[in-house]
């Protein structure tokens, strides 16, 4: 274990080899060719209709984020509702945070 209290210069004892139990590590030409291989097996799942569809999907997809789905919301509401929004929240008094 731990020999704190030996002399600096007497190091007789080593500790023993641990014997690796690990499998061997694959070369990067090996790993390439599994994901080629993997790739291959979900294109074949998938369908060639299916991922053209997807594909178009990911290239025609709108914003999406919080804002963008404010003002269309708001594109698309009544004004009248709008405006009775705006006036609630013109004479709600502050909070006290």
């Amino acid at each position: 274990m731990f020999n704190w209290f030996r002399k600096k210069g007497s190091n007789t004892e080593k500790p023993p080899e641990k014997a690796s139990t690990a499998p061997p590590k694959k070369g990067k030409e090996a790993l390439i060719e599994e994901a080629q291989r993997n790739t291959r097996a979900a294109r074949e799942a998938i369908g060639p209709e299916r991922l053209a569809e997807l594909t178009r999907m990911i290239h025609e997809k709108q914003e999406v984020s919080p804002a963008a789905q404010a003002r269309k919301i708001i594109a698309k509401m009544d004004t009248e509702k709008l405006s009775e929004h705006l006036r609630y929240l013109r004479n709600d008094p502050p909070t006290k945070h």
